[in-house]
């Protein structure tokens, strides 16, 4: 069975998700200048590049049986994370490259790579919470009534909704918190590259996107079981990425004294 408060904090979380954006703006209007276009064009980027193609990836690379286990999870745990966290980290970072460079004509401020990194990360909080939160109610609710569509569904993800405490429902919401900081500040490392030609900072966000998944890939591939440790990799690199990008890309707001237009 699951408990009332799980449920009721699920759909606090999937709420909160679709807010969050919303937060964000509010917030960092009072220091950047935040422009809707960028913002569309982070969320339609983390789709295509994220949701279509590097899906599309995983489906080639680690061929999941009809019940979407995974092999490689079982046989070479740390080769699919090392998989893992490279394919997010090259996709994502890629697409951010893409963009970037379609918009550098128009858009020369990094106030227009937060304003990225805010649609970036607010889709993903969207799609991966909220749709998430969505069906884990719905699952919820056929656990707890014993329909009989239950049975259809892959054991381990009666389990991990059975397993999963309350308090990991309510820390969802901090984690995409921090996982929107990690692309804000992804999205000026990016951003700072293109703009001032510093192109070994493209390799670099590749690689702290990797280690910012790191603990979440071990955790599921059952490496580390602590949930705690797993938090605290995920934050601290989220620090250790925002350092970056503001030493590289806030702490002179302007890219070679160009203005937007």
């Amino acid at each position: 069975m699951i408990s009332t408060t799980s449920i009721v904090l699920m759909g606090i979380s999937g709420l909160f998700s679709i807010l969050l954006p919303f937060i964000f703006i509010l917030i960092l209007r009072r220091r950047f200048s935040i422009r809707w276009i960028p913002i569309l064009i982070g969320a339609a980027t983390f789709i295509i590049f994220a949701m279509v193609l590097e899906q599309i990836s995983h489906l080639l690379v680690l061929r999941p049986g009809e019940g979407g286990e995974v092999h490689t999870l079982v046989d070479s745990p740390w080769l699919y994370v090392l998989y893992g966290v490279l394919a997010a980290g090259i996709f994502e970072e890629t697409g951010r490259l893409t963009a970037f460079l379609l918009m550098k004509k128009k858009y020369r401020q990094v106030d227009s790579a937060i304003s990225y990194g805010i649609g970036h990360g607010g889709i993903e909080a969207v799609i991966v919470l909220g749709l998430g939160m969505l069906n884990t109610i719905i699952f919820s609710f056929m656990i707890n009534s014993g329909s009989s569509i239950v049975d259809t569904l892959p054991q381990a993800t009666v389990e991990s909704i059975v397993g999963t405490p309350a308090v990991a429902y309510a820390l969802g919401i901090v984690e995409r918190i921090f996982a929107i900081g990690v692309h804000l500040g992804l999205s000026v490392i990016v951003f700072a590259a293109v703009m001032k030609g510093r192109w070994r900072l493209f390799p670099l966000a590749i690689v702290l996107h990797a280690l910012t998944n790191m603990t979440a890939a071990m955790m599921q591939a059952g490496l580390i079981t602590s949930m705690w440790v797993m938090y605290a990799g995920f934050i601290a690199m989220t620090l250790v990425t925002l350092w970056v990008a503001y030493n590289v890309g806030i702490r002179n707001r302007r890219i070679d004294g160009d203005m937007e237009t």
